[in-house]
């Protein structure tokens, strides 16, 4: 429902002070993977492996993945190379590093590092675009313009090749965080603008090969926003955002981004119908029409019905608006409307 239980604490290291943490799941090992920053052991990057049971979790030995002081962090999970992939900031060099995990059982492993920025890299975040089978690493460039920049990585064995780095903000960029929406096919970087009063925004970015474009940034809080975090939710095709709101005493606050790819003028009223074939955009198309049986569908439920999604897709929960298809008369009919 609406409520979470918690039902206990464990330890990741006995003894060690974690700091600047970041995780995800590695859905083919079945596995978490949390990286963080041991400032028990001259702050060195390490990972570990987490195995969720019932509701508990055990952990397995700590591996470093940087024998150097590292701060900002984040990770992401290439499901088409089925590794984890780091960004974070070498302290140490002064670096900005992409790196590539393995899991193996409870054990994680490293590949070689692979720096993208000789300078300070802050505000580190990736998220994996699983269209184009690419991960996006975005952060700020402290080498002087703290322009938020990105740069897309291929994933390839144990290692990472990295394209050339775009600009998505000209101007100080900050509490940078990434996550891709996979039904826009869309990359949404949102953070806050020095060059605009430190409003919080969002941008769209479209990997294409080994690169990224970016559409026009937009303003989701009118106030200064810091500590930005990101995820998609698949339920509503929202990106959410959560970060502090130093318009509203600096409370914790969430917004739902849509992608301008998710909006529609379709409405109860101007809905027709339903094409009877697949067209290229621009051709003529025959439409079946009110009171029509389409018999161009496929895994329908006899006597459900259905509504027309803002992606032009079918549902059986209505999408905003509310647009009713049809109902369904067997697994490849609709009667339009009906």
């Amino acid at each position: 429902g609406d409520s979470i239980s918690l039902v206990g604490a464990y330890n990741v290291n006995a003894g060690t002070v974690v700091y600047r943490k970041a995780i995800t799941y590695d859905s083919t090992a079945q596995k978490i993977v949390l990286i963080y920053q041991d400032s028990s052991n001259s702050n060195y990057g390490y990972g570990v492996v987490g195995t969720v049971s019932g509701t508990s979790i055990s952990f397995g030995t700590p591996t470093a993945f940087n024998s150097g002081s590292t701060l900002d962090m984040a990770i992401t999970y290439d499901a088409n190379a089925n590794k984890v992939v780091l960004n974070y900031r070498d302290s140490g060099s002064g670096l900005g590093v992409a790196q590539v995990g393995t899991v193996s059982g409870t054990s994680i492993s490293f590949g070689s590092k692979v720096s993208y920025l000789t300078g300070t890299v802050e505000f580190p975040s990736i998220t994996y675009d699983s269209t184009a089978q690419k991960v996006v690493l975005a952060y700020r460039d402290g080498t002087g313009t703290n322009y938020g920049r990105a740069i897309v990585g291929t994933v390839s064995g144990t290692s990472i090749s990295l394209g050339t780095p775009v600009t998505f903000e000209a101007a100080s960029s900050g509490g940078i965080t990434a996550t891709y929406d996979p039904v826009a096919d869309k990359t949404i970087i949102s953070y806050y603008d020095g060059g605009n009063s430190n409003y919080g925004t969002s941008i769209q970015g479209t990997v294409s090969g080994t690169s990224i474009s970016f559409g026009t940034p937009v303003v989701f809080n009118t106030a200064t926003s810091v500590w930005a975090s990101s995820t998609y939710d698949s339920e509503n095709n929202l990106v959410i955002v959560a970060y502090q709101d130093a318009g509203n005493s600096s409370r914790g606050t969430a917004v739902g981004i849509v992608s301008t790819e998710l909006s529609t003028n379709v409405t109860s009223e101007n809905y027709i119908g339903i094409a009877d074939a697949a067209y290229s955009d621009g051709a003529t198309a025959k439409i079946q029409i009110v009171g029509s049986v389409d018999d161009a569908q496929s895994g329908l439920t006899a006597g459900q019905s259905y509504y027309v999604q803002n992606d032009g897709s079918l549902a059986t929960e209505p999408d905003n608006p509310s647009v009713i298809a049809g109902t369904a008369v067997s697994a490849t009919k609709l009667i339009v409307k009906g």
